[in-house]
């Protein structure tokens, strides 16, 4: 097998077709475009094409082609003869560079904007390897800056240093030539470097403005710079906030030179922490240096920038909390005063390290990282997180600082800054009882260190790539290669092993120390006791039927720590649990079922008042699990206006309430959900039949939109006055529906199909057409039922389809069915009826409808039409894909058909025909002896089988759709349905519309012999 060099050298030197393999060999995603990028780097003509040791080198970084693109970045800025010739000549350069470019964007950038910085590196080889301490760093940068007197420059000067010297920190970084102590040590010293030279820079400026403040004595006054978290630690990585807290000390005022303006003390160090700040977090044409975070002070953001030393110590005395003194271990001077540094860190020891907690701090540090673990589940990606997530850093800080806490108020020399130095001090020390035990045995130390150093590179290199603080695993495969091979691992799957181990073993010990040893009783409350991520508590809930336990059980312990904001709260929901789990085990979807319930909670606002209700009455406990389990639609309108679970407890109250409904479109609104509800919960619980559900349906919708009609009324007519006809009288209107609103088949989220006509031509009292009246009347009524989030309305059947008015004259509607409709429009008006408006008007119009409809037997030409309109209604293209149960060759669409071209075949002769609704014509028609009995049974079978799949779609889906969901949404329906095969449930389906097809085919032959 060739070698990567061999591979390098045949793809540079071979033609275009025949480079393209190799290229492939040596890990091109995309070796067509890594060919393209090389003929850019060379150029015309091939003067200094890419070193084929490079080109070999790339293979190894796991990322070749962003490695290509970053070389092709180089080349362009500095031409390629200059750059090849340098790696050609420097084989060890040559492979630093691919392997800095390939790993990291942000790094190129910086050798892209200053190519010197590459030439510096080959000189700056010893620091790569060896510690460079701070003493030497900082005269490194005073040399560089000394030379410069001016504020502006000397910080742009500063901002190029602190760049140039990220450069050599990341270098070593991914060439792992330096530990993680180390790299985080030397980031830290940088900015305590910078942090310092940006202190003089703007005391000097200050001083000159004001003067330099002094005591009441005349001594020097103090300022202190405090580094926190990460930087305190001298644990920084390279997209770190800097966590920062000012102090002075000293009461006074400042002594202006000559014209100076005098200022109070604590009103010149409130300006110099601001400017300080300022310059610390500006971006200029040469970068900025830091985000910087002052949350952490006395305060927060409540508070002001900078307090005094006495201030600082009244704080923390009288209300400093636990979580500051967890925050304050990492307390280090950082700049500034070195005496006011000893002295505020003397005076912060007694509250960080009492010789006594009157409570052990592991309860609030425990629900401190259990909110952090409940913020990151909402966040893209949050369960890799290698920061924040279970078994990640932040448990590992945890652990440590715990054990600090409870240990340094009588052992001296567990307090310590650092994460590693703590824990090998934790290591050493016994336990404060004094038995003979270390605070950390040396298995568990070694487990924290090793995963915190592996854990910290993985951090650093993720961020190193882009600069920016990202913290996830990445999920993609090529970069997840990469990560791979930088750490040191064979391939992906092993890093993914190593990660696994070390999160389940910082997990263990994290549990040990904050949960305790809890063993598993067999009522299911021992879910809630065990910690997040439990192994065991996952394959508990696995084994229920839950998909992700691990979520299951996240969501578990929300709920059981919701119940703590209720006295008793808590004992209601573990009452609950045992049922909660096993109804949810037999849903179609325990998962989501679960989702829901908890979002339910949520929403109600009183989840110990929730849970007592649930645990009172057992029908309303059995309804609300069903309905979480079950159905998505139900459960997202109790989620939405949770006020409804008081109404599901009794049954008065449902129906839609007509007298808010007159002015109130929310009232509507309001009353429409909760007959939704009550429909939806006599369906899923069997208490209703389908046909039964779909009249109350459609009742539903005609009590809204008569509800909306009042609503819309009123405000017009004020507006324009009554609509009258040329002998002065009232002008009547009516509201029609067709489709399934017609035929009294409405299902959940079903659209209104609408249309509507006017008695006649005149004007308003204001002189408004009756046209513009009516057609305007009709645009409100939609928009209102629209607005409300009542119904969406499709007006398409109107006389000349989407494009004509809204509204149409009586006189018009006739001409327009005599003259202009079409054939196949007597098949859709045959379910046209009445459902607002004038009655008696309404009963002329649907007598001219009727006519139109059943004036004269159906010919085998409009059959034919028939045919050809059902064909343009089946699927095409990407959407016929799946099996579409409503527009798909024998789904729901065909039923009707069927039916309806037999009801206008043999309806214009017997009048008991004439009815909407499919399945009832279905019965007359086989009654009469029109429809063959076998096939009409099979049809109606068919039609009811269909209609409870699509029912069922829509009860799970937040969103209407007819078309046959996949994968796991396909293995849900089936369960809701009663069939577990999803397979068997998929064939059923399919077998079902053939058959229907058949029968469709066979009806309409026979119609057209």
């Amino acid at each position: 097998m060739p070698t990567a060099l061999e591979l390098a050298r045949r793809a540079l030197t071979a033609d275009a077709a025949k480079a393209l393999d190799p290229l492939a060999q040596l890990g091109f995603a995309d070796p067509v475009q890594a060919l393209e990028t090389l003929d850019r780097i060379g150029g015309p003509p091939q003067s200094a094409p890419l070193p084929a040791l490079a080109l070999a080198e790339l293979a190894a970084t796991g990322r070749p082609d962003e490695g290509l693109r970053q070389l092709l970045r180089l080349a362009v800025a500095y031409g390629p003869r200059g750059l090849f010739s340098h790696l050609e000549a420097d084989p060890i350069l040559c492979q630093r560079l691919v392997q800095v470019v390939s790993h990291s964007t942000f790094l190129a950038d910086i050798l892209v904007r200053d190519f010197e910085f590459l030439l510096w590196l080959l000189v700056e080889t010893p620091h790569l390897v060896e510690p460079l301490e701070r003493s030497t760093l900082r005269q490194i940068l005073r040399t560089d800056i000394g030379h410069v007197s001016e504020f502006e420059e000397r910080l742009e000067v500063l901002r190029r240093v602190h760049r140039r010297e990220f450069l050599r920190i990341g270098t070593a970084e991914i060439l792992g030539t330096k530990p993680v102590a180390q790299i985080g040590k030397e980031l830290a010293d940088l900015a305590d470097v910078v942090v310092e030279v940006a202190l003089e820079t703007c005391q000097h400026d200050l001083w000159q403005e004001h003067g330099h403040p002094l005591d009441e004595r005349g001594r020097p006054a103090r300022f202190l710079v405090v580094g926190l978290g990460k930087y305190g630690g001298q644990e920084l990585n390279y997209s770190s906030d800097i966590d920062l807290i000012f102090v002075w000390d000293g009461e006074g005022e400042t002594l202006p030179e000559g014209e100076g303006t005098p200022l109070e003390n604590s009103e010149f160090f409130r300006r110099l922490s601001q400017r300080l700040v300022q310059v610390l977090t500006e971006a200029t044409k040469e970068g900025f240096f830091y985000r910087v975070d002052m949350r952490l002070r006395p305060e927060g953001t409540s508070g002001t920038l900078t307090h005094s030393l006495r201030a600082s110590w009244t704080y923390y005395e009288t209300r400093g909390e636990l979580w500051e003194r967890q925050m304050l271990i990492k307390a280090r001077r950082v700049a500034g005063s070195r005496t006011l540094g000893e002295q505020y860190a003397a005076m912060l020891r007694p509250f960080i390290y009492p010789a006594h907690f009157h409570s052990a701090p592991h309860e609030e540090i425990r629900r401190i990282k259990e909110r952090i673990e409940a913020s990151i589940r909402e966040r893209p990606r949050g369960e890799n997180n290698i920061k924040l997530q279970a078994g990640g850093i932040r448990d590992i800080e945890f652990i440590v600082q715990c054990l600090q806490l409870l240990y340094g108020g009588i052992q001296p020399q567990v307090r310590s800054h650092n994460t590693l130095a703590a824990i090998d001090r934790l290591a050493e020390v016994v336990s404060p009882k004094g038995a003979m035990k270390a605070a950390l045995t040396a298995a568990e130390a070694s487990a924290l260190k090793n995963a915190y150093e592996f854990f910290r590179r993985v951090e650093n290199l993720l961020q190193i790539a882009s600069g920016r603080p990202d913290y996830a695993i990445p999920e993609d495969a090529q970069a997840l290669r990469a990560l791979a091979l930088v750490m040191g691992c064979e391939d992906a799957r092993a890093f993914s092993a190593a990660l696994s181990g070390h999160r389940l073993r910082v997990r263990r010990l994290f549990a040990a120390l904050f949960y305790g040893d809890t063993a598993a009783p067999r009522s299911p409350t021992w879910l809630l006791e065990v910690e997040n991520g439990s192994a065991a508590a996952k394959a508990d809930l696995v084994e229920r039927g839950f998909v992700d336990g691990a979520a299951a059980h996240r969501r578990l312990q929300r709920l059981a720590a919701m119940g703590l904001l209720l006295s008793g709260g808590r004992v209601h929901f573990e009452a609950l649990l045992p049922e909660l789990l096993n109804s949810l085990a037999a849903a179609p979807d325990p998962d989501q079922g679960l989702l829901r319930f908890t979002q339910l909670v949520e929403a109600y606002g009183a989840p110990g008042a929730l849970y007592s209700l649930l645990q009172e009455h057992t029908g309303f406990r059995t309804l609300i699990i069903a309905i979480c389990g079950s159905s998505r639609f139900l459960a997202d309108l109790l989620r939405r206006d949770p006020a409804l679970l008081d109404s599901l407890v009794g049954q008065a109250g449902w129906g839609l309430e007509s007298g808010p409904a007159r002015g109130d479109l929310r009232a509507i609104a309001r009353m429409q959900n909760k007959s939704l509800l009550r429909i939806g919960a006599d369906d899923l619980m069997g208490l209703a039949t389908e046909e039964e559900t779909f009249l109350r349906l459609t009742e539903l919708g005609e009590d809204v939109l008569q509800a909306v009609y009042r609503l819309a009324w009123g405000p017009l007519v004020r507006r324009w006055g009554k609509p009258r006809n040329r002998q002065g009288r009232d002008v009547r209107f009516v509201v029609l529906a067709a489709g399934k609103f017609g035929g009294r088949e409405v299902d959940f989220g079903s659209d209104l199909d609408l249309f509507f006509v006017y008695e006649g031509d005149g004007k308003t009292r204001r002189g408004v057409p009756n046209s513009v009246f009516f057609t305007e009347f009709s645009q409100r009524l939609i928009a209102l039922l629209a607005e409300g989030g009542l119904y969406s309305v499709d007006a398409r059947l109107r006389p000349e389809g989407a494009s004509a008015p809204m509204a149409i004259s009586l006189v018009g509607y006739r001409r327009y069915l005599a003259q202009r409709a079409a054939t196949w429009e007597r098949m859709a008006l045959s379910r046209a009826r009445q459902v607002a408006g004038d009655a008696e008007f309404g009963g002329r119009v649907l007598r001219a409808i009727e006519r139109f409809v059943y004036s004269r037997e159906v010919e085998a030409a409009l059959v034919v039409q028939m045919q050809e309109m059902r064909q343009r209604m089946e699927p095409q293209g990407k959407r016929q894909t799946r099996i579409n149960i409503k527009r798909g060759p024998g789904g729901i669409v065909d039923i009707e058909f069927v039916a309806q071209v037999l009801v206008l075949k043999w309806g214009y002769r017997d009048r008991e025909l004439r009815v909407g609704s499919t399945r009832h014509a279905l019965q007359l028609l086989v009654e009469q002896g029109y429809l063959d009995p076998e096939r009409g049974r099979f049809l109606l079978a068919a039609y009811e089988y269909l209609r409870a799949v699509e029912k069922g779609m829509r009860l799970a889906s937040e969103r209407a759709s007819d078309a046959l969901p996949t994968g796991r949404e396909l293995e849900i329906l089936s369960r809701a349905l009663g069939t577990e095969d999803v397979e068997a449930f998929e064939d059923e389906v399919e077998t079902c519309m053939r058959q229907t097809r058949r029968v469709f085919s066979a009806v309409f032959a026979e119609l057209t012999d």
